[in-house]
């Protein structure tokens, strides 16, 4: 009987530091997801392409097919692009993070101010979705599905 209250407690144990390592995945991802958008909305490219793995693949909102930005190059389209002027204010709402065992999948909306030089501001409302592995202690964004809002 001492036999089976020890193994009770080592499976509730285990059971408690499960869920808190979740927990703190969870946490993580959002922080992650956060602070992509604050360097996204600083124009600083380094600063959310250090999230994705090399393989890293998109949807892009614009509804165009698959792409694979993690490249120097796109990086430095984009960062011409901050540098010239362009600025973003994102706004996320509603986020929600599933851990699976070292996978995990985020889920939100923005609502993007887009202001170009010359050029009048436009708003985007996007569904946002990114998987994510944890690779070396590391969660980082493998792949991210971004698509407007459209109400009817």
């Amino acid at each position: 009987m001492k036999g089976f209250f020890v193994s009770l407690n080592l499976i509730l144990v285990a059971l408690f530091l499960t869920t808190a390592v979740f927990a703190d995945d969870v946490e993580d991802i959002k922080a992650l997801e956060l602070e992509v958008r604050i360097q996204e909305s600083a124009g600083n490219t380094a600063g959310f392409y250090n999230t994705m793995v090399p393989e890293f693949t998109i949807f892009p909102p614009t509804g165009g097919l698959l792409a694979e930005p993690h490249t120097e190059e796109n990086r430095l389209r984009s960062q011409a692009r901050f540098d010239s002027g362009w600025k973003y204010d994102i706004q996320v709402r509603n986020m929600d993070v599933k851990v699976y065992g070292n996978t995990a999948v985020s889920t939100y909306y923005t609502v993007s101010t887009i202001h170009r030089p010359g050029v009048e501001s436009v708003v985007w409302n996007l569904r946002m979705t990114g998987v994510w592995v944890k690779q070396a202690g590391q969660w980082m964004v493998v792949h991210r599905h971004e698509s407007r809002i459209t109400l009817r």
